[in-house]
């Protein structure tokens, strides 16, 4: 996501964010639109961008001097989650696109993130009990995930070596798919 993400300064993943994310963006002398910070229904961390509305062009204050030095932070996981499925930061780029998940897949992501990923590496090691096929479900979410951020939206371009490793993916996700459909 971060790669995806980060243009050419790496403006959009460093430094604190505000605490509303608020954001308000113009794409080719269209209209400033706004957007903010929405609660997804159902997760207690995830969240994403509201749907773009149109807005006031935007006052700046110069009077504040330069922009502060950014910070050495690097923006949290759901924060790059909220931000690829959003034009804003994902049309850097004519062909460029967001990147579409899903309420109940944002659930999941945030149980993998919370629960299973958060334990591994932040507390010492016990026993876990999950069922394999959930394991399976969101091993296919997080690749086609990573899929679509690195190939499919057109942001990340990859060398021509580097190119095979979308066929690769989609040939994992296939094999998963149907390790599930036999189950």
């Amino acid at each position: 996501m971060i790669e995806a993400l980060k243009g050419s300064a790496n403006l959009a993943v460093t430094g604190r964010p505000s605490k509303d994310r608020m954001h308000q963006y113009q794409f080719s002398g269209g209209p400033f639109k706004e957007i903010h910070k929405v609660l997804v229904p159902g997760c207690k961390e995830a969240w994403r961008f509201s749907q773009p509305v149109v807005c006031e062009k935007p006052e700046i204050d110069y009077s504040n001097g330069p922009e502060p030095n950014r910070e050495d932070y690097l923006i949290s996981f759901y924060d790059a989650l909220a931000m690829i499925q959003s034009e804003c930061f994902m049309h850097q780029y004519v062909m460029s696109k967001e990147i579409t998940v899903t309420d109940d897949e944002m659930k999941r992501l945030e149980w993998l993130h919370e629960d299973i990923r958060n334990e591994y590496e932040h507390f010492v090691p016990k026993g876990y009990s999950t069922p394999v096929r959930t394991l399976i479900e969101l091993t296919i979410l997080s690749l086609r995930l990573s899929r679509e951020v690195l190939f499919d939206c057109k942001i990340v371009f990859p060398s021509d070596g580097h190119k095979n490793i979308a066929v690769t993916i989609s040939s994992i996700i296939e094999k998963l798919n149907n390790m599930l459909a036999a189950a």
